[in-house]
């Protein structure tokens, strides 16, 4: 069977899409790591980074993880491996302090937060997770 694209986001009204959503538990939207909103794309629209050079980032980010001595992706850390290499200046630990009482965030979430923050501050090459890179991190989470 083959999908068609009709040009329609969605069949269902606001109601329906709300009681869907009210279907599924916390705990299991907690395990969600990024929740991204696309927007639509023009044929005449142009990537702003090419494959090859995702490519090259992503295995960059690959080998910092390597050279700071993780066995384990990031997304795959432990809580033990999470303390140890996800490590926040003050600025940043006060923002995810402010974003845990603001969004009432369970320790699962913090988590979630510290290991996508981790990942971003390695693509940008960064050693250390900045405040942006917690920022960027609670961008992705779930609204």
């Amino acid at each position: 069977m083959v999908a068609k694209f009709t040009g329609n986001v969605s069949r269902c009204n606001e109601l329906e899409i709300k009681r869907y959503k009210n279907r599924l538990s916390e705990p299991f939207l907690d395990r969600i790591d990024l929740y991204v909103i696309m927007n639509e794309t023009n044929i005449n629209d142009k990537p702003s980074v090419d494959s090859k050079s995702l490519h090259e980032k992503v295995i960059e980010a690959f080998k910092m993880q390597i050279l700071r001595g993780q066995n384990e992706l990031n997304g795959k850390l432990n809580d033990k491996q999470v303390n140890k290499f996800c490590t926040l200046d003050e600025e940043s630990t006060a923002i995810l302090h402010r974003a845990t009482n603001s969004f009432n965030l369970s320790f699962r979430s913090i988590n979630k937060v510290l290991k996508v923050a981790r990942t971003i501050a390695d693509l940008e090459s960064s050693v250390n997770i900045k405040k942006h890179h917690i920022l960027e991190s609670l961008n992705y989470r779930r609204r």
